[in-house]
């Protein structure tokens, strides 16, 4: 049976519905927000790359590289090396990608590509 969890709290629910029928205290709009990767052992923050053994414990941590100053999934799968989306540069982790600066993003940070 198939796990579908919130981006935004970590939660767990049975199905789709069940998720986006209950509310959510960290998701701007109040609601659960479908997050689209897979189940895994480790969970990365796509803004600076700091990895976390759930989902739950990823979201309920700030982070200081993140618009929303939360930690953002990445909904990629784990790499041996990761890219990014602006100019292509590669990084063997996810923490160097983001910890760079990038002169095609509009952030002007690198930004993981999936």
């Amino acid at each position: 049976m198939a796990n579908y969890y919130c981006k935004c709290c970590g939660s767990k629910y049975s199905s789709i519905s069940s998720l986006t029928a209950n509310h959510c205290s960290r998701s701007p709009s109040g609601k659960h927000v479908l997050y689209e990767g897979e189940e895994q052992s480790n969970y990365y923050c796509e803004y600076c790359g700091s990895k976390y053994s759930s989902l739950s414990s990823l979201t309920a941590n700030h982070c200081s590289k993140s618009p929303t100053e939360k930690h953002v999934p990445y909904e990629g799968s784990e790499k041996s090396q990761y890219f990014c989306e602006y100019c292509g540069s590669k990084y063997s982790s996810l923490s160097s990608l983001t910890a760079n600066h990038c002169t095609k993003s509009p952030t002007g940070k690198h930004h993981p590509a999936r």
